[in-house]
């Protein structure tokens, strides 16, 4: 069973690209707590906020509870993460094994 579920693993990311993922993690961090602390947790808000630091081809998924995205990292990889009511999570990370930054639903 774990062995299906591989595609979900993320490879490793270069140092590279993990030190050019710093900046826009903070960014999108501080950015998506502000929305979520306003109380404007939507898909839109959320692609307008990675749209703002540069990160203009996400996937963003979810509903006002929810949402959760992936976008390319600016040297590669990925970072991705979600917003709820409750918390803010954004990470960098290298690319899941079945490709992109998000497992397929």
């Amino acid at each position: 069973m774990a062995q299906n579920d591989r595609y979900r693993d993320r490879m490793e990311l270069s140092d590279e690209a993990a030190a050019g993922a710093v900046q826009p993690v903070t960014d999108l961090r501080v950015r998506l707590e502000a929305l979520r602390t306003e109380g404007e947790i939507s898909i839109r808000a959320v692609e307008q906020a990675l749209q703002e630091i540069g990160l203009p081809d996400a996937v963003v998924r979810g509903d006002e509870a929810a949402v959760e995205f992936g976008a390319g990292a600016p040297e590669g990889g990925c970072v991705f993460g979600e917003v709820r009511q409750d918390a803010v999570r954004v990470e960098a990370g290298g690319y899941i094994m079945d490709g992109g930054c998000l497992p397929a639903q």
